[in-house]
């Protein structure tokens, strides 16, 4: 009987076994999915018709490539001097493949970052069984990449969560290999080495990423280690940051440089002093806070009302959460240390916070409050939105020690942080054999034409259609325009303009025809009666009823 019951046992343990090694498989397969199901999501969507796009992730590769400083100037407002590697690919594929492939390659890529979630979550998440440490981690990291800017971006040219997987890689190299930086004063830093260049390769190509490596770098000191030794990571890893961004930034900066004597050409200008721009910052600080009631209500202030941190509508609560658990952590921390508490003579209060988890906080704290005084623009905080369900999870397990308590309430954030989430939405499109279905005007093709932009619509993607010999110039736009004080910029135009042998024509939108008039006022242009304007519409735009117009200007007689 005895051994009757043994058998039952071992072959209920069996197929628990076998079950659990099901789920497992299962699990690994949905996480190896998740690339191609980024890109299906992409095809899904629609084809991309942001703003940038049409402003210079299309046009900066193609001046690159083509040679264009100097021809053409600030077309793409402040942009137009913006690193452009990052795009390049972007461009390239543009012009080699049809616009469906694009999109789900974009999407295929951006899909990796789960991957690097998935692994970052694996070095918290252990529960008594692997089936379900696989399915906690996978549930961590859908989570993770299922954030508002995420889903919006999927697809698109912004490239945030492309850039993102480098230092996603930085932060999982750190996590897994930190047991070797305690071993001896020597050990690990290759690690941190490598994790620095990382981070730095994606601060050389998109600059707001420096918020990044700053709070990479400051997170060291969350690390359970000698103070001396934390102090030394932190400083190699400063190095790899630098040696990363000369690499994939510094023929960029040195060009910015020689030309605008401003290595991040125009923005801080009022350090630089560039005669090539106004004397000012250049940052866009529409959505910054302004008050220190501001900046701690800000986190709140994102989730109700959107357009606080950007130009489109979107939904996610996940910043506010983590905030309040933040806050709640401080006050049990605050009520814990008071003076007189759970100490006796000879003791002191445990910290309640593993060291790891000190990291991720620390990180996410110092990146979000870098970011809000920074720029406040929520595209730039996608690497938080990436690790807020994890931090949310790590900080749960502070609370409760219960296992169980802690998987019934992680599920219950995680249901409820997907189900509440509304991307926001840059502008798509059906998809097209074309990507941008530009057909200029026949008096496009003049040679040695002169095109005038006006007007803040974005418009340098129509450059790469006119003929090589064109010059284009942005005669009113963010970096320059009609001034009584001008710069050297527009010192330059002004002289293109008087000087220019070929026939002149104006670029504008049917709505910028009295920014136009005024343009050429100052530049003391008038309209040639002769010949009409042509209008044209590409099919990437999405307000038809607002046509192009491409119109032959001539110099007023002068007295």
């Amino acid at each position: 009987m005895i051994n009757y019951i043994a058998k039952i046992i071992n072959g209920a343990s069996s197929s628990v076994r076998m079950k659990s090694g099901a789920s497992v498989w299962m699990g690994l397969c949905l996480l190896a999915l998740a690339p191609v199901l980024s890109g299906l999501y992409a095809l899904y969507a629609g084809q991309d018709t942001n703003w940038d796009l049409r402003n210079y992730h299309f046009y900066n590769p193609f001046a690159f490539l083509f040679n264009r400083m100097g021809q053409d100037i600030a077309v793409g407002h402040v942009a137009t001097y913006y690193n452009p590697l990052m795009h390049l690919p972007f461009y390239w594929a543009v012009t080699s493949f049809p616009p469906k492939n694009i999109g789900f390659t974009l999407g295929v890529m951006a899909g990796f970052n789960v991957w690097l979630l998935y692994g970052i979550a694996r070095q918290w998440i252990d529960l008594p069984r692997r089936d379900w440490t696989v399915w906690g981690c996978v549930g961590v990291a859908a989570v993770g990449a299922s954030g508002a800017m995420n889903r919006a971006e999927i697809g698109t040219s912004f490239g945030d969560n492309i850039m993102s997987l480098p230092v996603l890689a930085a932060i999982w190299l750190i996590l897994r290999f930190r047991a070797r930086f305690s071993a001896s004063p020597r050990s690990g830093w290759l690690i941190v080495a490598i994790a620095g260049l990382l981070m730095g390769s994606t601060l050389g190509m998109k600059l707001p990423f420096a918020i990044y490596a700053v709070a990479l770098c400051t997170a060291f000191f969350g690390l359970a280690l000698p103070f001396l030794r934390r102090f030394w990571l932190a400083v190699i890893f400063g190095l790899g940051v630098l040696g990363g961004a000369a690499l994939t930034g510094g023929f960029w900066m040195l060009e910015m440089w020689q030309r605008f004597q401003n290595p991040i050409f125009p923005y801080f200008n009022q350090c630089f002093q560039s005669p090539w721009g106004f004397i000012g910052s250049y940052r866009d600080e529409r959505f910054l806070p302004t008050s220190l009631i501001q900046c701690l209500l800000f986190p709140f202030q994102l989730t109700i009302n959107p357009f606080q941190v950007g130009e489109v509508s979107f939904r996610d609560l996940r910043i506010a959460l983590l905030y309040i658990l933040l806050l709640a952590l401080l006050v049990r921390s605050l009520w814990r240390y008071r003076p007189g508490c759970c100490m006796s003579e000879g003791t002191t209060v445990p910290s309640q916070v593993p060291d790891a988890t000190r990291f991720m906080i620390i990180f996410v704290v110092v990146a979000f409050t870098l970011w809000m005084k920074m720029f406040s623009v929520y595209r730039y905080a996608i690497i938080i939105e990436f690790l807020a369900p994890l931090t949310i999870l790590l900080l749960l397990r502070t609370f409760w020690r219960d296992t169980r308590q802690q998987v019934w309430l992680a599920v219950a954030c995680l249901v409820m942080l997907l189900v509440s989430v509304k991307p926001g939405d840059w502008g798509r499109r059906p998809w097209s054999s074309d990507y941008f279905d530009v057909q200029l005007p026949p008096l496009a093709e003049l040679g040695n034409i002169l095109v005038l932009i006006v007007g803040h619509d974005p418009k340098a993607y129509l450059i790469p259609f006119f003929p090589p010999t064109a010059k284009v110039l942005r005669l009113q736009g963010y970096l320059t325009g009609p001034s009584q004080n001008p710069n050297e910029t527009d010192r330059l135009m002004r002289q293109i303009v008087d000087t220019h042998a070929g026939p002149i024509t104006m670029l504008f939108r049917s709505y910028e025809e009295t920014t136009a008039l005024d343009s050429m006022v100052f530049y003391g242009l008038e309209w040639d009666c002769a010949e009409a304007g042509y209008p044209f519409m590409p099919g990437i735009e999405f307000q038809k009823e607002h046509p192009f117009y491409l119109r032959r200007v001539k110099r007023k007689p002068r007295p």
